[in-house]
């Protein structure tokens, strides 16, 4: 008789689920017992790492990725990477043993007596299946779960006594029929609401469009640039928004907002309409005063979140799937007669710079060295803004942060990014604080010769806290300065081909040469200034 073990690595092969990113351990095993040959384990070094590696890959791939994590200690250590997971609406599997069923009630080592609670601020739906042989069902409904819209990672709780419980025949059965089914979302959007938004767009004087990463999740990359040339709006990234969504290149495109409500106002004045495509309307912080919009600006929100809907202060919200909403919106609107927006002025290729440099002159070199196919991964703080405003790719899939903003993101869903499209340069841009939180994705890295390239702003400080401390007029604030902190030897002691840059020269040249080694992943760290207090965007 097959085993509820076997069942379950039938029904994740089905589903194309033979990636795992995980951190095993004892309650662990009994799943991974003759581990098949036609599966691949990449072993992250804490929790967060597989977590965050699998978020990346999924994020790339357009498919549910596996998590295997150890019961209680191993899931409470990937919670703050399943925060980013569940903002950026990735589709994670993530599950966890648990103590065998018999001795889960004397509370002995590795019980985890509530399982599906410990996850659940952070996950569309959890569960531990309640006899052995629903082991196969949970997890084919969790799968369903996570992909349907708005997709988010999932939690199964395995006690690890299940995995060897024989199946009989009628079991195995259901379980078949179970495995082999499909779950197909189809939406649609109504031609009158589409024809209503079309108007309203058509009337404006000076319409804007605010997009996010859902747009590139969706497939509507291409529509919405269609959309908004047609329309002859100018563009904007939302705040937090996962993915950039739109051309960073394109001669509409304005950048991306600062999350404050105040700020956001300041930059859509002059917009008498502001359609948001494919996010929240909007993410905020720190809390800056002002309208959320400018006056005489009225807002059209289209998400495929009801709670993103329910919860916006602002604007009529349309809960659609977002491709088929733009794509109907698209079939409705006319070519405008308006004046195109004035596009951002280029990034010039500067002077060569010395480390320590302005951040500016290092992320223009990045800008004008890296490819036009390289997916940037980044999580730099107080370098963010300037990253948008010099690294400006043009495809999509080739902007990537975290939603969430937690950190931890940036390294190992870089390391998942490279792994999911391996034909691609993945360059992850790295602040030397937020390098530390998951800072063992590089022996991962390094182990399973991931060809990553990674550029690290060294200015030892966490920059952006200082500027927050400023904008809440905060004083003598401990804990914000990162002294002596030693990249390169970290780096190299995981294994990473790890270089010094000492001037923008340098940065474009170890750059380029990171990017032509397909045989292992390089480091780069260059020194740069200390930050202002107020980034100048932000003021």
């Amino acid at each position: 008789m097959p085993t509820v073990r076997q069942a379950t690595i039938d029904l994740l092969r089905q589903h194309g689920l033979n990636t795992w990113f995980g951190n095993p351990g004892s309650t662990e095993l009994t799943l991974l017992d003759e581990f098949p040959s036609d599966f691949r384990y990449l072993l992250g070094l804490q929790e967060m790492v597989p977590v965050g590696m699998a978020d990346g890959f999924s994020q790339v791939t357009g498919r549910p990725a596996l998590v295997n994590l150890h019961t209680a200690p191993g899931l409470g250590n990937a919670i703050g990477a399943l925060y980013n997971a569940y903002l950026n609406k990735t589709p994670l599997i993530v599950t966890a043993g648990n103590q065998r069923r018999a001795m889960q009630n004397q509370k002995t080592l590795l019980t985890n007596e509530d399982a599906v609670l410990v996850p659940r601020p952070f996950v569309k739906w959890s569960a531990e299946p309640a006899i052995a042989s629903e082991v196969p069902a949970v997890l084919a409904r969790a799968l369903h779960i996570a992909m349907a819209p708005p997709t988010g990672p999932v939690f199964v709780s395995l006690p690890m006594d299940d995995m060897a419980y024989e199946l009989n025949d009628a079991q195995t059965a259901e379980i078949e029929v179970i495995r082999d089914r499909e779950v197909t979302h189809a939406g649609g959007f109504r031609k009158d609401l589409a024809k209503k938004i079309a108007g309203r767009l058509s009337a404006a004087k000076s319409p804007a469009f605010v997009v996010h990463g859902d747009l590139e999740h969706a497939g509507a990359w291409d529509l919405v640039v269609k959309l908004a040339e047609r329309s002859k709006a100018a563009v904007w990234t939302s705040p937090l928004p996962g993915l950039s969504g739109f051309p960073e290149n394109h001669p509409l495109y304005q950048g991306l907002l600062p999350p404050g409500a105040g700020w956001i106002s300041e930059e859509l004045k002059g917009h008498d309409l502001v359609v948001v495509l494919g996010g929240p309307a909007f993410r905020y912080y720190p809390y800056i005063p002002g309208p959320y919009l400018p006056e005489g600006t009225s807002l059209i929100h289209i998400t495929s979140d009801p709670d993103e809907a329910a919860r916006a202060p602002i604007g009529d919200a349309y809960v659609a799937d977002v491709r088929a909403a733009v794509e109907a919106l698209l079939g409705e609107t006319s070519e405008s007669s308006r004046t195109a927006p004035q596009a951002r002025p280029d990034v010039s290729r500067q002077e060569r710079a010395e480390a320590p440099m302005q951040a500016a002159d290092l992320w223009t070199a990045v800008g004008h060295a890296a490819p036009a196919d390289a997916l940037f991964v980044s999580e730099a703080g107080s370098n963010e803004v300037p990253i948008t405003e010099y690294v400006r790719p043009g495809a999509a899939l080739s902007h990537m942060s975290a939603v969430g903003a937690g950190l931890g993101f940036g390294l190992p869903a870089a390391v998942g990014a490279q792994l999911g499209a391996p034909d691609r340069p993945v360059i992850a841009l790295m602040g030397d604080g937020s390098m530390h939180y998951a800072i063992t994705s590089l022996w991962t890295a390094a182990h399973y010769k991931i060809p990553l390239t990674i550029v690290v702003s060294s200015n030892d400080e966490y920059g952006v806290l200082k500027q927050f401390a400023d904008i809440e007029s905060t004083l003598g604030i401990p804990g914000l300065d990162l002294p002596e902190l030693n990249i390169s030897a970290t780096a190299a002691s995981y294994g990473i081909d790890a270089h010094e840059a000492n001037d923008t020269d340098q940065v474009a040249e170890m750059l380029r040469a990171g990017v032509a080694d397909r045989e292992r992943p390089t480091l780069i760290n260059v020194r740069t200034n200390k930050v202002k207090k107020v980034a100048p965007r932000l003021t």
